[in-house]
């Protein structure tokens, strides 16, 4: 297969340089298929396990160091020097003003396009916090995305994204790893209130995290391109993390027997991530 795709979600380790407190510490997660989540991959790699052509990808920051993220940043610079790529970097997004803007300013990188800040479980609230306006106010300004990670069956937090996604129509926000898809009658009602605001997008990734059969997989993904159409879609690997559950080139083909039409797929895979992530 010779289609150009693009991977807007994958994540590089460099367990020797790097902190990542949460793989290396004394509790990492309990994922099967661990130790090989975890070994070293160039690009050259990825794109070698790649059944299309992997044109770009989008690095999504991965704990690097969370207190002075743009050593990621200077690292990916390096362990991607000959890879068409953007990069998402660290910074919390209910600090206070001052110091999110000062840590964006420290973040001037010419990967750099957009921040993320994982608020799954008990960390949702984050996104409640008066904060959290003024500093998407402050990406937006910026040029720079969010990359909201929740799960999406939490209505109160839910109600609040579609606040932040119409108080700053020039912000735009893109959901992660589908929404977290668990309670789907209340996921699918987040997804519905997300979908009408034309700056929200949507990946599809991150369902070897979830109690999800394939089945239900199918159904969650033909209810997000109902309801956010073909343009605001995009397929991403969570590469390593997919290894939990399938390879790096089972991924891509499950992606691909998911469309009906050539057009769907290369819209999915490939025109939607250019376009979003200025590549």
């Amino acid at each position: 297969m010779h289609s150009k795709i693009i991977d807007p979600h994958v994540h590089f380790f460099n367990l020797n340089e790097g902190c990542y407190n949460w793989l290396k510490g004394d509790n990492p997660p309990p994922w099967p298929n661990l130790e090989k989540i975890k070994k070293p991959i160039t690009p050259d790699d990825l794109i070698k396990n790649c059944p299309f052509e992997l044109t770009a990808l989008v690095h999504i920051e991965a704990g690097f160091d969370n207190q002075q993220p743009i050593r990621e940043l200077d690292w990916l610079s390096k362990h991607l020097a000959n890879q068409q790529y953007r990069a998402v970097s660290f910074a919390k997004i209910d600090s206070d003003p001052v110091e999110f803007k000062k840590a964006i300013n420290n973040l001037k990188h010419p990967s750099l396009v957009g921040i993320r800040d994982i608020t799954e479980g008990e960390d949702s609230s984050r996104l409640l916090h008066p904060y959290t306006l003024e500093n998407l106010t402050y990406l937006a300004e910026q040029a720079l995305h969010f990359e909201v990670q929740f799960e999406l069956e939490n209505t109160l937090i839910s109600e609040r994204i579609v606040h932040y996604a119409q108080q700053l129509p020039h912000l735009k926000l893109v959901l992660n790893h589908a929404g977290l898809p668990q309670q789907l009658a209340l996921w699918q009602k987040g997804i519905n209130n997300l979908a009408h605001n034309k700056n929200v997008y949507i990946k599809y990734s991150g369902f070897e995290l979830l109690p999800l059969n394939k089945q239900q997989q199918q159904a969650c993904f033909e209810f997000i391109l109902q309801q956010f159409g073909q343009t605001r879609i995009m397929f991403a690997s969570n590469f390593p993390v997919c290894q939990i559950q399938q390879n790096y080139c089972e991924l891509w083909h499950s992606h691909f027997s998911l469309c009906k039409s050539h057009d769907l797929w290369q819209q999915l895979s490939y025109s939607n991530a250019l376009r979003f992530y200025q590549l």
